[in-house]
């Protein structure tokens, strides 16, 4: 009878350890999700700056019957984008860059689709066509910042993707940068940028 007695003793303390040691495996593996989702799973902006620029192309075009000369300039654009995830980011057909002047929007240039690798960088070229017939109401405004020497503009650049982590899980994206950029009028370099990012889910 002690026997049998102390036997269901053991089976029940056995059952007590095995019942605590699952709930300490339970708790360790929520304590490791939750660190997980805080720390790597955790969806940054990718941030972005501009490299170099340069003029590529400028055709001057005159329109004989209204007597208004065009003159369109070809700016490239080197636009270096780091991807802060542990997870790669595809963007997809329909990137746009936007280049404005005081406001007014006057050069766009699509985004060609790529992979930034987790933690990696990509450099992006763009050829932003200018039409500076459309700033004609800041012409003014132009030349003096010419005079000066320098042209400030702000480029709009909207990547959407996806992003993709452990290779299954995968979340769609829209990074977008805002960037305030000082551009040398000598020497096309660039002088000063201040730049804003955001990321939509």
């Amino acid at each position: 009878m002690k026997e049998s007695g102390g036997s269901e003793q053991r089976r029940r303390r056995r059952r007590w350890l095995c019942c605590v040691l699952c709930i300490l495996v339970l708790v360790l593996l929520v304590v490791a999700a939750v660190v997980l989702a805080l720390t790597v799973l955790k969806i940054r902006e990718p941030t972005g700056e501009l490299v170099s620029v340069t003029v590529s192309g400028v055709s001057p075009r005159v329109d004989l019957p209204a007597l208004r000369v065009e003159l369109n300039v070809t700016l490239d654009l080197a636009v270096r984008v780091h991807n802060r995830n542990y997870a790669a980011f595809a963007h997809a057909p329909g990137g746009r860059a936007s280049l404005l002047y005081r406001g007014v929007q006057v050069g766009e240039a699509d985004v060609a689709p790529g992979r930034i690798p987790a933690r990696g960088s990509e450099l992006l070229r763009l050829a932003l066509a200018v039409e500076v017939d459309r700033i004609a109401a800041e012409l003014g405004s132009l030349l003096s910042d010419v005079v000066a020497g320098a042209v400030a503009f702000d480029a709009v650049t909207r990547l959407p993707g996806r992003i993709t982590f452990l290779g299954f899980i995968k979340r769609h994206a829209v990074a977008t940068s805002d960037c305030h950029v000082v551009i040398g009028v000598s020497d096309l370099s660039v002088r000063s940028q201040y730049c804003t990012y955001k990321t939509n889910l």
